[in-house]
């Protein structure tokens, strides 16, 4: 994508035609989870197909341009997930990205989410490449509370246990240390008490990132 469409926008878009957006992202993320248990006689697919295929075409005019800014440039504690809404691991205007609450709690960013059946690898399990790009950006995140934007130089995931399909989770972010601009940053994730997994990451913090004032506790 060049740099000019990545960065390009429609100021005048509002929140009811976002809300909008919102309701087509569940949607098709609800259509992802059907897709992995296709099944049915030819004909029943044939029809399916049909509607779904047409589903693709009726999104046509309504894709014309981006009216969304893909980075937001700041980072609001009150709602941390608003500041890459479409990104691949967390964003919550991307299909591919799991439905998620994100939320600041005593110096750590917190993510609860589920993985359902479409990120399955191993019986019950999640694809373990996945839960690595949820910590990429879970810390990368971390790093923009602490006001610094940049890429990830090098990223470390220890898998404990198998991290399940369609059971709750809770992610953890913090920064563990800065020396300049380069951010070491640390993760862990939980299904209730049991630590299922935890990462550590090098991030090169190079740009500033204005910050919405923390929320008073």
């Amino acid at each position: 994508m060049p740099a000019s469409d990545y960065g390009s926008h429609d100021p005048d878009f509002t929140q009811e035609q976002i809300d909008q957006c919102a309701r087509i992202v569940d949607a098709i993320r609800a259509i992802n989870t059907k897709v992995v248990r296709l099944s049915g006689s030819a004909e029943e697919l044939a029809a399916a197909a049909d509607q779904v295929e047409g589903l693709a075409r009726s999104l046509d005019h309504v894709t014309q341009h981006r009216a969304i800014e893909t980075f937001r440039f700041e980072f609001d504690f009150s709602a941390p997930n608003n500041v890459m809404p479409f990104n691949p691991a967390t964003g919550e205007l991307n299909p591919v990205a799991p439905k998620l609450e994100m939320k600041w709690e005593d110096n750590e960013l917190v993510a609860d989410l589920v993985f359902s059946s479409n990120y399955e690898s191993g019986p019950d399990a999640v694809q373990g490449g996945m839960v690595a790009a949820f910590y990429d950006q879970l810390l990368a995140y971390v790093v923009m509370a602490n006001g610094k934007v940049g890429f990830t130089a090098w990223l470390k995931v220890d898998y404990l246990k198998p991290t399940p399909i369609d059971q709750p989770l809770r992610f953890k972010g913090w920064v563990e240390s800065v020396d300049g601009k380069k951010f070491t940053a640390r993760g862990s994730c939980y299904q209730g008490d049991a630590k299922l997994s935890e990462a550590e990451g090098l991030i090169l913090g190079g740009y500033d990132l204005p910050r919405v004032d923390r929320p008073v506790k």
